[in-house]
């Protein structure tokens, strides 16, 4: 980036207007589709994904599919235990705001 900024500012590159595209490292347009030989294009992602895709649904076959048909609901809320351990949790919690406030008035009683 340092590097495009100082090119930017030479006449001799004046209409490249490559101070405008520092945060592109002088690239006009996405960064990555200009490197194909660091990275990789969005064709060749999508082309991946697509033969991935086809391959997962090629493979999956009725013997080795299970569907699960039969839902019910169950319930919703706490177990029991569960209970008792968020109603200790909403205590403590209570106990430390409750000490932290006095904490704050003792100070401002104090003049601190």
């Amino acid at each position: 980036m340092r590097t495009t900024w100082r090119l930017g500012s030479l006449p001799e590159y004046a209409s490249l207007n490559l101070k405008a595209w520092t945060h592109t490292l002088g690239f006009r347009g996405h960064i990555l589709t200009k490197f194909r030989t660091y990275s990789t294009t969005y064709s060749a992602l999508r082309e991946a994904r697509v033969k991935h895709r086809n391959s997962i649904s090629q493979s999956s076959t009725a013997e080795n599919t299970i569907t699960a048909r039969d839902w019910r609901y169950l319930d919703s809320g706490h177990s029991p235990g569960g209970a008792l351990i968020a109603a200790g949790i909403a205590q403590d919690a209570a106990r430390n705001r409750a000490i932290a406030r006095e904490e704050l008035t003792s100070r401002k009683g104090e003049g601190a």
